[in-house]
């Protein structure tokens, strides 16, 4: 029995394909009615797959629809979503499985940047505001910074219809905009960027703030992601290293962009933080639930302690062994930064600063066709798990509140680390207790309020995300 990358979650979904339930595969000479000859038998054994996978691993399984026949729908995506729970939004599939597996390691091809899609709620006009710039990257050589606006692209002004199409291009050059009075008007300056393959090391800054002979760890992390044989997980122990090293007092860790990612990371990550007796006494740090079919197997097959069922404090030769620690959050914190926060609560004090969380207490799976060779590149992404920590504490749809409330201020953002940051310059005050040392805030500009848009980008991001192996069937 294999065990994933070492944290003791033993997820055996080799029970995907060798199981089928046949009432939940519809007859297709139910459906004469239906014209088929136009659906390849390709397309026919994908739908199939996804009906074997999402009727035994899904955590809504019981809510699939009866009425739905794979073998009569040509578009296995469009039949997939159809599959889902109501008001799922998070489960997702794609033809590209490869592609999905490179980024999840933290390689694509983009030109290097994070977008905040948005819009006035008075204007039909689209913009991008850059939450961050990935190092030496196209969009970093180019000189994009943290805060620029987009207006246009290739000319084109981005709209509802276009702005999605156009930021994916491969090649493109920029307009920017600028804050006006009545909201963002077009500059001349411009700037071109070429796509290529982008490296995504989550650490995007970090550093030792030292105030009031105070010395402060920072760390801006964007994703969860361990990288290629734990690679970002190896980078992130060296900061680590850095702060123990340096003595500092405090840990300030802004998540204000950070949607998600892998289970093994942010478990990495909270060891590295938790106070040490919670690390080596192997404490709970969250426990999970699945639907009835996986709830009742690793119940029976391993116990109501099962490492399906339980997640220890993984074992972490970088803990700094601290008993508090400072989170920066946005509503775009979410999934795997919100696992790693309330994983902590029962065991130090976690004080949140900037505003509440989006709100996600649940994971996926990510899984391939197991068939030697594979029959077909469609990867799934199905919910599949519920998540509560040591506590129980869990289902907090409305996100987590932060203790010190402040909105961040995307429009004009000043650099990571900068001191005159709202954001950080609050958690801060808070370390500090407004000491003196801390530069002040000027007063309070008016705040540009504006929608951001629910774009697939950011929701595909915002998942707690395991790669389970294939060793066992249920059925066996």
């Amino acid at each position: 029995m294999k065990r994933l990358a070492g944290w003791g979650l033993i997820l055996l979904v080799g029970i995907l394909l060798f199981t089928r339930c046949e009432k939940d595969v519809p007859d297709p000479d139910n459906n004469n009615n239906v014209d088929t000859s136009g659906i390849s038998s390709d397309i026919k054994y994908v739908n199939n797959w996804i009906r074997d996978v999402m009727s035994e691993v899904y955590y809504w399984n019981e809510f699939l629809p009866d009425n739905l026949n794979p073998n009569t729908e040509p578009d296995p995506e469009k039949y997939f979503k159809k599959l889902l729970y109501t008001g799922d939004i998070f489960s997702w599939i794609t033809d590209d499985y490869e592609q999905l597996m490179s980024e999840y390691q933290g390689v694509s091809v983009s030109m290097g940047y994070s977008p905040a899609f948005g819009r006035f709620t008075n204007s039909d006009g689209i913009f991008i505001i850059v939450e961050y710039v990935i190092p030496d990257s196209p969009a970093y050589r180019s000189g994009l910074k943290r805060g620029d606006i987009i207006v246009s692209i290739n000319g084109i002004d981005l709209d509802i219809d276009n702005y999605y199409d156009m930021f994916q291009l491969p090649l493109y050059s920029v307009t920017f905009g600028e804050l006006v009075e009545d909201g963002i008007a077009k500059t001349d300056s411009t700037l071109s960027m070429i796509a290529e393959e982008v490296i995504l090391d989550p650490i995007i800054h970090h550093e030792i703030i030292e105030l009031s002979d105070t010395k402060i760890g920072y760390l801006v992390y964007v994703e969860f992601k361990s990288g290629a044989s734990g690679r970002f997980n190896d980078s992130l122990g060296l900061v680590f290293d850095e702060f123990a090293a340096a003595g500092i007092n405090d840990l300030i860790v802004d998540l204000r962009y950070n949607p998600g990612g892998d289970l093994t990371s942010s478990a990495f990550l909270a060891s590295a933080i938790a106070p040490i007796s919670a690390v080596q006494g192997q404490q709970v740090l969250v426990r999970f639930e699945y639907n009835d079919l996986y709830n009742d197997y690793f119940v029976q097959t391993q116990g109501s302690n099962s490492p399906n069922l339980v997640l220890l404090f993984p074992q972490n030769d970088h803990n700094i062994n601290l008993d508090r620690v400072y989170f920066l959050t946005t509503g775009g914190t979410a999934s795997a930064s919100e696992f790693l926060m309330i994983g902590l609560y029962p065991y130090m004090d976690v004080i949140q600063v900037g505003e509440n969380t989006y709100g996600k207490y649940a994971g996926a799976w990510i899984i391939p066709d197991i068939e030697d060779p594979p029959k077909h590149n469609w990867g799934l992404v199905p919910i599949v798990f519920k998540y509560a920590n040591a506590t129980g504490f869990t289902d907090f749809s409305g996100g987590l509140v932060p203790d010190y409330i402040i909105e961040d201020e995307l429009i004009g953002a000043l650099p990571f680390g900068d001191l005159m940051d709202p954001v950080l310059n609050t958690a801060l005050q808070a370390v500090l207790s407004d000491d003196s040392d801390i530069p002040k805030l000027k007063a309070a500009r008016t705040r540009v309020p504006f929608e951001r848009i629910d774009d697939e980008i950011t929701r595909r991001k915002q998942n707690l995300y395991v790669i389970p192996d294939f060793p066992v069937s249920i059925a066996e």
